[in-house]
C-alpha cells in the first residue's frame, strides 16, 4: 500500500467505546465490499459478516474488562490473564480483517485497522495484560513510523512503542532467537530508537538508546554508525547530533580501537 493512502495518525483512545466508534465505519465498508464483490457466501470462519459480529462481541467483553470499583481501581474479578486472552483473540480478529482488506482492495480500511492494532496493544498494556505475539503490532508501528513526520504524532508513536515493550511477554523479552534479524522484538527496539531520534527530543533518545544498548548490544555499533550517517544526510540539529555522536563514540569508535 502506498504511503499516500495513510492519513495523519491520530491514535484513538485505548477504550472499548473508542474501538467501537472508530471501527464502525471501516468494518461497515469491509462488509459492504464483501457483499458486492463476493456474491456466493463463503463458509469459512473469517468472512466479514462473521468478523463484524465477532467484533461486536469483543467490544462488549472489553467494556466489561474495563470495569472499575468505586475507588477507580480495576475490578478484582478482571485478572491479567483474562486481559491477555482477550487481547490475543482481538489480535486474531484484526489480522483477519487486514487479510480481507487486502483481498477486497480497501487501503483505507487496512490503514484504519492497523491504527487500531496499535491502540489495542496500548489497551492490553494499560489493562495489565501481556502481548504474547508482536508481529502484527510491530508491523503496524513500522508502517506508521515510515509515513509519519509530525512531531506530535511521532511522540504518540514513541509512547505506544514503550507500552508494547513493557507489555511484551517474558518469553519475548528473553530474546532467545538472536539468529533471526527479523524478529519483532529486535525490529521494535531499532524502530523506537529511530522514532526517538526523529522527535529531536534528547531525553527520548537517551531512553531509547539506553534500552537498545541493554537489550541489543550486538546491534549497537551498527545502529549508531548508521545514525551518524543520517545526521549528515538529513542535517539534524546540533542537540540531536550531540546525543548520537556520544553513543557513536562509545559503541563504535571506542570499541574499534580495542
Amino acid at each position: 500500500m502506498e504511503s499516500g493512502t495513510i492519513p495523519r495518525m491520530n491514535l484513538p483512545r485505548p477504550t472499548a467505546e473508542a474501538f467501537r466508534s472508530g471501527l464502525s465505519q471501516p468494518l461497515g465498508e469491509l462488509l459492504d465490499a464483501w457483499q458486492l464483490r463476493v456474491p456466493s457466501a463463503e463458509a469459512d470462519a473469517s468472512t466479514p459478516p462473521l468478523l463484524v459480529s465477532a467484533f461486536e462481541q469483543l467490544f462488549d467483553v472489553m467494556e466489561r474488562s474495563e470495569s472499575r470499583d468505586d475507588s477507580g481501581a480495576q475490578a478484582p474479578s478482571v485478572r491479567p490473564e483474562a486481559i491477555t486472552e482477550v487481547g490475543e483473540y482481538a489480535l486474531e480478529l484484526f489480522e483477519q480483517s487486514l487479510q480481507w482488506s487486502n483481498r477486497l482492495d480497501l487501503p483505507g480500511v487496512f490503514s484504519a485497522v492497523q491504527t487500531h492494532i496499535i491502540t489495542l496493544a496500548c489497551w492490553i498494556a494499560r489493562q495489565g495484560g501481556q502481548l504474547l505475539s508482536l508481529e502484527a503490532v510491530v508491523d503496524a508501528l513500522a508502517r506508521r513510523a515510515n509515513s509519519t513526520q509530525d512531531p506530535g504524532d511521532l511522540l504518540l508513536l514513541y509512547q505506544a512503542m514503550g507500552d508494547v515493550l513493557q507489555a511484551s511477554a517474558v518469553a519475548i523479552q528473553q530474546d532467545l532467537e538472536k539468529s533471526n534479524p527479523g524478529r519483532p522484538w529486535r525490529i521494535l527496539h531499532l524502530n523506537r530508537a529511530i522514532v526517538a531520534t526523529r522527535t529531536h527530543q534528547p531525553d527520548l533518545m537517551e531512553e531509547a538508546f539506553a534500552d537498545l544498548t541493554r537489550r541489543l548490544p550486538e546491534d549497537a555499533a551498527g545502529f549508531f554508525s548508521q545514525g551518524m550517517e543520517q545526521m549528515d544526510l538529513l542535517n539534524y540539529p546540533p542537540h540531536v547530533r550531540a546525543v548520537m555522536d556520544r553513543y557513536y563514540r562509545k559503541w563504535s569508535v571506542n570499541r574499534s580501537l580495542h
